[in-house]
Parts: structure tokens; C-alpha cells; sequence
């Protein structure tokens, strides 16, 4: 060998050396940016696992609550059917009253109801064929005469003081009263 070939074996050997060099250089810098590119998948998959995770439990409480809305607004509807259930029974009740029960509630009514004197009280068509003579002298009492007229309600009486009429039938009295007899019923039997 020669001069010339030792001096590029030389080269081609420090030529190998720089370029195993290199070689490892660019190796460890991929390593390197493969680990840190790893280590960023891996937050990132963490930050999105986290982000799922606060997303269902979100989800799980606003099923949650929309089934307890859903559950309350049954129950208060599944009450106020109990409720108007027995309000009509009780509506039913008081109509379905024999003369001498029926005339002595109207007469409570009169009592409660009746403002002023000079006043008239019609009755429905059913009810001033069996008005009872106790009904009619506490009329009298209370300065108030029956009507000649007639109105198509079903228990019940209109006071009439000329131009102005109060709704004394029990269907308008069980209307006027249905929130609070809600509210009374509920607290009776819901506690």
C-alpha cells in the first residue's frame, strides 16, 4: 500500500467514523424527539381521558337530574289527580245530598256569603222545586227573597244585589277554592 491509499483509507475511515458519529447523533436525536413526541401522546391522551371522564360525569348528572324532574313531575301529577279525584267526589257528595242536608250546606253558604240585605237568591230549576221552608225563612232573615228566575248550575245558588252577582254554585265555589283545597288535601294526605 501506498501512500495515497493509506491517506484515503484515512478518510474514507474518518469519513466512516464522522459518519457512524452522525448516524448516532441523528439516532439519539430521534430517540429523543420520538420519546418527547411519546410523552406528549401520552398527555394528550390523559388531558383527553380527564376531559371524557368530567364530560360523563356531566352527562350522568344531567340525566340524573332531568330523571329526578321527570319523577317529581309525575308524582305532582299523579297527586293533583288524587287530589281533583276527591274534590269531585266531595262536589258529587254535596249534590247528591238529600233535601234536608243539601238545604242546611246552603244555608252555611247563605250565612258565609250573604253581604247585604235587599238581595235576591236564584237557585237552579231542581233546586227551587224542593227548597225547604228552613232554607227560605234564614233567606228572610238575611233580608234576602228567592228569585222567580232560574240558572242552569248544579248545586249551589247566585246572589244577586241588582247588577252585581256573586257565584255561590258549588262547582264555583269548589273553582275559586281548588288551590287551597289542593293545598289542604296535599298537606292532609301527602304530608
Amino acid at each position: 500500500m501506498n501512500g495515497l491509499d493509506k491517506i484515503i483509507e484515512e478518510i474514507a475511515s474518518d469519513a466512516n467514523a464522522e459518519a457512524a458519529r452522525v448516524t448516532d447523533e441523528a439516532k439519539a436525536a430521534a430517540k429523543r424527539v420520538t420519546d418527547r413526541a411519546r410523552e406528549e401522546a401520552s398527555n394528550t391522551l390523559k388531558e383527553a381521558q380527564a376531559k371524557a371522564e368530567l364530560e360523563y360525569k356531566r352527562v350522568i348528572a344531567r340525566a340524573q337530574s332531568a330523571g329526578e324532574i321527570t319523577k317529581k313531575s309525575a308524582l305532582l301529577r299523579e297527586k293533583q289527580r288524587i287530589i281533583d279525584g276527591i274534590l269531585n267526589d266531595a262536589y258529587v257528595k254535596i249534590v247528591g245530598l238529600d233535601d234536608k242536608e243539601y238545604f242546611a250546606f246552603l244555608s252555611k253558604l247563605l250565612a258565609k256569603y250573604a253581604t247585604k240585605s235587599g238581595g235576591e237568591i236564584i237557585l237552579s230549576e231542581k233546586d227551587k222545586k224542593r227548597i225547604s221552608a228552613e232554607f227560605k225563612d234564614e233567606a228572610q232573615k238575611l233580608g234576602l227573597k228567592i228569585s222567580d228566575a232560574t240558572r242552569p248550575i248544579d248545586g249551589g245558588f247566585i246572589l244577586s244585589y241588582g247588577d252585581i252577582e256573586e257565584n255561590c254554585s258549588v262547582k264555583a265555589l269548589t273553582e275559586s277554592e281548588k288551590d287551597r283545597l289542593h293545598d289542604a288535601v296535599n298537606s292532609f294526605l301527602f304530608g
